[in-house]
């Protein structure tokens, strides 16, 4: 909405409007992940869908911009707090692999849980103010019941990716979350989906990895490192930016040691999806 007051207020052409949305997206990326070089990346490959030189400094300058009023207003720090997790065996190359299926199918549920949902809403005709209350109601009942699932989900996230939940907790925090994000959305609450892919991405890698420990015990990592390849894999595979994705899970969990693992996760993932 304020790239497109300021494209109409400078009368901007449409291409250079485009790059004002890029630039506040680089800037919203930087400034909530404490990541410019993500923030970077992601405007280029989500918004723009190309590489260009006219654009990437005034990109550069807003991510710049938003990491520093973020780091100034929240701090420098990475957003989730791990341990350096190492992989344990080449030999589990194959597991990163079917991970990535696995953060495919998961892309694909939510892609059509929220398109199953809106179109549900669309044709029960009620006033405006009506949806929201309902589905407020609606998440806050589940919120009772299963409060993790409630908000962006970092705290939960967290705990995934020190391997804090068991096995039937984060199916059952993959299959509510997907439900509740598309609940809230249907219900025209602001919100996105990129947070709830890194949620459902650490839940599913986690449950992932202890499927893994348990068929392959000498062999697998520790969980909390599928928490991590997984996060990815989904986020990836729904959004189509596998490049800008792993960057921001790289500056996110301060973790590079696993890179080889998350680009195989990442790019499997978003090919099947």
């Amino acid at each position: 909405v304020l790239a497109l007051a300021l494209t109409r207020m400078f009368s901007l052409p449409p291409k250079s409007g485009k790059v004002v949305l890029a630039c506040g997206v680089a800037s919203a990326i930087s400034a909530s992940f404490n990541a410019p070089i993500a923030g970077v990346l992601f405007a280029h490959e989500v918004v723009l869908r190309h590489y260009a030189v006219s654009a990437f400094v005034p990109i550069v300058i807003a991510s710049a911009a938003g990491t520093l009023a973020g780091r100034y207003f929240i701090g420098d720090v990475a957003a989730f707090d791990i341990p350096q997790y190492t992989i344990g065996s080449y030999w589990e190359m194959p597991a990163f692999a079917l991970l990535g299926v696995c953060g495919a199918a998961v892309a694909i549920v939510f892609q059509f849980a929220l398109i199953m949902f809106d179109q549900s809403a669309r044709s029960i005709v009620m006033p405006t103010w009506v949806r929201p209350v309902i589905g407020g109601v609606c998440i806050g009942l589940i919120g009772l019941w299963l409060p993790e699932i409630l908000g962006v989900g970092y705290d939960a996230t967290d705990t995934a990716l020190h391997g804090g939940f068991p096995f039937w907790t984060l199916i059952l925090l993959v299959v509510v979350k997907i439900i509740a994000t598309a609940l809230t959305l249907a219900s025209r609450f602001g919100g996105g989906i990129f947070s709830p892919s890194l949620y459902l991405g650490a839940m599913t890698g986690g449950a992932f990895g202890i499927v893994a420990a348990s068929v392959f015990p000498d062999l697998a990592s520790d969980h909390g490192l599928y928490a991590i390849l997984g996060m990815g894999a989904v986020a990836s595979a729904l959004l189509g930016a596998p490049v800008s994705t792993a960057v921001i899970v790289f500056e996110l969990t301060g973790g590079y040691a696993v890179s080889i693992a998350l680009l195989l996760t990442f790019s499997i993932a978003t090919w099947l999806h």
